[in-house]
């Protein structure tokens, strides 16, 4: 492995909005200052993303994070570098992406240095935008194969996520605190995650509890569509995640694309069984029978007997308890992450 102590590493990403890119952006970072020399971020000015990675590191002496101002960005956008950021990259060792719209800028000023694109997508219309980055980091495996086989050569590596708890007491088997069986769910309200499915199914068990975290477009149609059901419930935005997971016996992702699946390392690290659609990522996380279950998507019979059976079936829950937790132990844990991502790097040649 290639010693990046005297390397300085630069992260750029066009995202405004809080969400699980920016938790990533914090994540890696982190990551890379604990092996690099310094490293650099630039965000949108005036953006949620920017505030929150800047407080998050205010006190971090090797990551410096600066804001890319609306001319810097459009330019980014149409495949040009400013002035500004032309100089940092000249500086710089290894560049890194958030946003597959940057290698075509980056690669235009900086051929000679590695340029590497975090890809948090499954969106396949963007894979031929790739071609412009030295290499690819894929957060499933899924992704990491169709990457290779379009460009016909190792161009994409296999880099999941991981959860950064400070206290490794976090991880602990979930005790029960709610006299009701209750299923949790947690994410943006969106399309895409399946909350309106998920909510027609539980109007049909109200023998089971339905909390649903989160914030998004579709807060509005949802409260509407479980009006005057008492057993489900919307809370907003969660806080305190260790609050909401410790009132859950089960957690359920009922998305219809989920490249990967923060949450489900969350709800695993806490002892909560998982139960999900049969996206890429979950896929990766979950041995189906083994530390959770996975169940076709749109499959509303399916879901709702295995919903039945962990209400009935404690010893299940146990298993998929402990399990979980073993499961992100040994593969999800920062220390992990760490490890994969400096190996990765070292194997990239300068």
């Amino acid at each position: 492995m290639l010693d990046h102590k005297k390397n300085i590493f630069t992260v750029i990403s066009l995202d405004k909005k809080i969400g699980g890119i920016s938790e990533m952006i914090e994540l890696s970072s982190l990551a890379m200052s604990q092996g690099a020399k310094k490293v650099n971020i630039y965000l949108p000015r005036n953006s949620d993303t920017f505030f929150l990675i800047r407080k998050k590191f205010i006190n971090n002496k090797k990551i410096n994070v600066n804001y890319i101002i609306g001319i810097e960005r459009f330019l980014l956008k149409l495949g040009f570098l400013s002035k500004n950021l032309k100089k940092v990259i000249f500086l710089s060792d290894f560049i890194f992406a958030h946003n597959a719209e940057l290698g075509k800028s980056l690669k235009n000023f900086s051929k000679l240095k590695p340029i590497i694109l975090f890809f948090h997508t499954d969106k396949i219309k963007q894979i031929k935008k790739l071609e412009h980055f030295s290499k690819v980091f894929s957060v499933n495996t899924s992704m990491t194969k169709t990457i290779n086989n379009y460009f016909n050569k190792n161009k994409a590596y296999f880099l999941p996520n991981c959860i950064n708890f400070q206290n490794k007491s976090i991880f602990f088997i979930k005790k029960k605190e709610n006299i009701k069986f209750t299923v949790g769910a947690m994410g943006r309200l969106v399309e895409k995650k399946g909350f309106e499915r998920l909510i027609e199914i539980f109007i049909k068990l109200p023998e089971i509890n339905l909390l649903i975290g989160g914030d998004g477009p579709l807060m509005k149609k949802l409260l509407e569509k479980s009006k005057g059901y008492k057993n489900i419930k919307l809370l907003g935005w969660v806080k305190n995640k260790s609050d909401f997971y410790s009132k859950i016996d089960v957690f359920c992702s009922s998305s219809n694309i989920e490249p990967f699946g923060i949450v489900i390392l969350e709800a695993m690290a806490m002892g909560v069984p998982v139960i999900s659609t049969d996206c890429r990522g979950p896929m990766d996380i979950i041995n189906n029978g083994y530390n959770g279950i996975i169940v076709k998507k749109n499959n509303f019979f399916e879901l709702q007997k295995y919903l039945k059976k962990f209400k009935k079936d404690k010893t299940l829950l146990k298993k998929f308890s402990k399990n979980g937790v073993s499961e992100v132990q040994k593969k999800y844990t920062f220390e992990a992450y760490k490890k994969n991502l400096f190996s990765l790097l070292g194997s990239i040649e300068r």
